[in-house]
């Protein structure tokens, strides 16, 4: 067996391919928290995505592009701008300090520890940076105790050097704090805004102005949450109550002498479920203007608050806007204000009356498949319930079934583009605890036919037979096991599906079929990988013989293989893909060698184009980084697209497009929708074919082909992916012009009596 160290991989490389980014999910779906204007460039907003990204937009909003990736998986929250050149935001245990000037992370400040004995890590709640001092801090965090939570707020005057702590909620009747903020005036006045407890006390401000040594309370019984200071006069103080399960209604406060004292706000406020105000912004450039954002209304006034108007959306009707969580106004034109909500972003430009959405790239994305016609690519993903199609040339999106954006649980798409039948593409529309549909499209997505209902967790492969594109193989995963069908779907209206019985693993036949092959010369000679083991039948799976020699390494009880996938320019190459690294076999699965070790690669694929071109795709795990590893020979020596070239994505599916000498590598990403990773350069060859395997030049073709072989040509033999003859010729070269585009199967004799196959895209 050979063995090959990750490190002596690494040192052997000889290239290094070069590479380009681009976003190309749909824009009307974007997910985008705390959008925010810049103070000095005009036009210029920042946000967070629902990940670990910030975003930019030049334009006001129109386009948006990668601004910041912070390692990890922690999601940025409570994204802020800070004087004019610096943003600050949280992750779940840290502050962090981003300059603009330099775009880069120039100060990080781990929240302080808790203190009680047994008591898991710290999380951070809300923070507050003096606006005079970035060295004076007040933060407040919870942290689990046994199966509750409690929490402590602290201030620090050294950057986080030494905390001190001013509130535990042990000692205040385990009353929560909401929110905290320090004076713009004093930084030694703190204001916590306190929210519910366990008992009969509830809510409060709190008020220091001695560091948290002594507080005075006003608003008693009132939660409360959102806070905002007056820019121009910082004595005027907005307050908003949160959520109090119906102990106090709903009312804006407001303090003309720094929140010593409070009047209520004569606002007339619906009655929804929750009843809270969210966030409080005044316009830094004209104070008269103040926007309030509650549960399902939009509150503002332009006078200083003398009258409000206020706009309400009604829940579970206006899917434009529900429960606000920020504002920011454009400094340059008070009128536009983009505003964040737990729905999609919005931006009016009417100073609130009004809102559109806000569009971007950036979201969620279930699974991506890659399909390759007369030179053109299709994108297919799966996001928001539905099934979006992207064709690669014209740019067009068409979007089907997308669910409602309020969608308590959408339905994740696993889905499958077939790389054969132009147009056809499988999806599984997983409910989770309720099974799914595999559902069947000829028309890219348009339309879909129910063929098969499975009470499945998702869709583990599926495998169109090579020789008959009417047969399809899908194996199904439920749990820690899962089955396998046969589906004949000539006739979509009476679909024959035939249970394939699989090899036990043990006695409860424990283990999902995670990878599928079938040999382009015979339907009847199938592959599986199921759990650390491949199987092979030579009866269309009736039944299986062991082919595992050389896979020891994969240990059952704790490895697993993820994937098996068939060379298309060589029958007799097939490579898996574990957690123990990459295996491939060239003799048909009698005997298989490591070719990447140690590596947990999740997807196994093979280029149609070049042999020896493979790529794998390490996806996010608890301890493991989204990666690409990829071959240009056969696995002799690898590349690695690291995580932090891939910005620090969570991906959990990929597909690959090859052209040329490039590898378009199309990423499923949690919060930056597909992301298209561009590897160019590649120092690609003409290899030697491997036994039993023919070259084809050009492919895609569309006039005269040549057949290369490792002996003379004595027949050959072109048939659609039905199986239907088109073409025979007894020369190594004929013309293809006379076909239709699409995906056809060349099957030749040779001299020394051996045959071979390959797939030809007639363009």
């Amino acid at each position: 067996m050979k063995k090959i160290t990750l490190l002596a991989l690494l040192l052997a490389f000889g290239y290094s391919g070069q590479s380009q980014v681009s976003f190309e999910a749909s824009t009307n779906f974007g997910k985008l928290e705390d959008v925010t204007y810049d103070a000095t460039a005009a036009g210029t907003l920042y946000a967070a995505t629902q990940g670990n990204h910030l975003v930019v937009s030049k334009d006001n909003g129109v386009t948006w592009t990668l601004l910041y990736s912070y390692p990890g998986t922690d999601f940025l929250d409570n994204l802020r701008l800070y004087g004019t050149s610096k943003l600050t935001f949280s992750t779940r245990d840290q502050i962090h300090v981003f300059d603009l000037e330099t775009s880069a992370l120039v100060a990080s400040f781990p929240v302080p520890e808790n203190g009680v004995s047994d008591a898991g890590a710290s999380y951070l709640s809300s923070y507050w940076i003096s606006a005079s001092d970035a060295n004076v801090m007040l933060v407040d965090t919870g942290f689990p105790v046994g199966f509750s939570n409690q929490g402590k707020t602290f201030y620090t005057i050294d950057g986080g050097a030494t905390w001190t702590e001013i509130y535990y909620t042990v000692d205040h009747d385990n009353v929560f704090i909401n929110n905290v903020a320090i004076s713009p005036t004093s930084n030694e006045t703190f204001f916590l805004m306190r929210g519910n407890g366990d008992s009969d006390i509830d809510g409060g401000l709190w008020k220091s102005t001695d560091s948290g040594a002594t507080f005075i309370e006003s608003l008693t019984g009132v939660t409360l949450e959102a806070i905002a200071f007056n820019p121009s006069n910082a004595n005027d103080v907005l307050l908003g109550s949160s959520i109090g399960f119906g102990i106090h209604p709903e009312n804006l406060f407001r303090s003309a002498n720094g929140g010593d004292t409070w009047n209520t706000v004569p606002i007339g406020w619906t009655d929804e479920t929750l009843n809270n105000i969210t966030k409080i912004v005044f316009s830094t450039t004209d104070t008269n203007k103040i926007i309030v954002l509650e549960e399902n209304e939009i509150v503002r006034t332009t006078d200083g608050g003398a009258t409000w108007t206020s706009t309400v959306y009604p829940v579970g009707i206006s899917m434009d806007y529900y429960y606000g969580l920020n504002a920011s106004y454009n400094p340059f034109n008070t009128n536009e204000i983009a505003i964040s909500t737990d729905l999609f972003p919005q931006f009016s430009t009417d100073g609130g009356a009004t809102i559109t959405q806000i569009k971007a790239p950036f979201y969620n994305i279930i699974s991506t498949s890659i399909a390759r016609e007369s030179g053109n690519t299709h994108l297919y993903y799966g996001s928001n319930g539905g099934r979006l199609h992207k064709d690669i040339t014209s740019g067009i999106t068409s979007e089907y079934d997308i669910e409602s954006p309020d969608s308590f649980n959408p339905k994740r798409n696993y889905i499958v583009a077939d790389k054969t039948v132009p147009g056809r593409v499988f999806t599984y529309a997983s409910m989770g605890f309720f099974g799914g549909w595999l559902n069947l499209s000829t028309d890219y997505g348009a339309t879909t036919t129910n063929i098969m209902q499975a009470f499945a967790d998702d869709m583990q492969e599926l495998t169109v037979d090579p020789n008959n594109s009417n047969i399809i193989f899908v194996s199904m995963r439920s749990g820690e096991g899962g089955s396998v069908y046969k589906l004949d779907i000539t006739d979509t209206s009476n679909v024959i599906v035939t249970d394939i019985i699989t090899p036990q693993i043990n006695e409860f036949g424990e283990g999902v079929v995670t990878g599928i092959a079938i040999l382009s010369t015979n339907s009847n000679v199938i592959f599986i990988a199921k759990s650390t083991r491949v199987f092979k039948s030579i009866d269309g799976g009736q039944t299986w013989e062991d082919q595992s020699m050389g896979l020891e390494d994969i240990i059952a009880g704790q490895d697993l293989i993820w994937d098996l996938q068939k060379n298309p320019l060589n029958e007799n190459q097939l490579t898996l893909s574990s957690n123990e690294g990459i295996f491939t076999t060239t003799d048909g699965a009698a005997n298989w060698n490591v070719v990447l070790p140690g590596v947990d690669v999740k997807r196994i694929k093979h280029s149609p184009l070049n042999d020896g071109l493979i790529v794998g795709s390490v996806f996010s795990s608890e301890f493991v980084d989204a990666q690409i590893v990829y071959t240009v020979d056969n696995g002799v020596s690898w590349e690695t697209i690291t995580n932090e070239a891939l910005a620090h994505v969570q991906c959990y599916s990929a597909d690959y497009d090859f052209i040329g000498n490039t590898i378009d590598a199309y990423l499923a990403t949690t919060d930056l929708g597909v992301m298209k990773y561009k590897i160019i350069d590649l120092p690609l060859t003409t290899t030697r074919p491997l036994a039993n395997a023919i070259g084809i030049a050009p492919n895609p073709a569309s006039g005269i082909v040549k057949i290369s072989a490792n002996s003379n040509v004595e027949n050959l033999t072109i048939f659609s992916m039905t199986g239907q003859k088109v073409l025979e010729s007894d020369k190594e070269t004929v013309n293809v012009s006379s076909l239709n585009a699409g995906m056809y199967l060349v099957k030749v004799t040779l001299a020394n009596g051996e045959t071979a196959s390959q797939k030809l895209i007639k363009e």
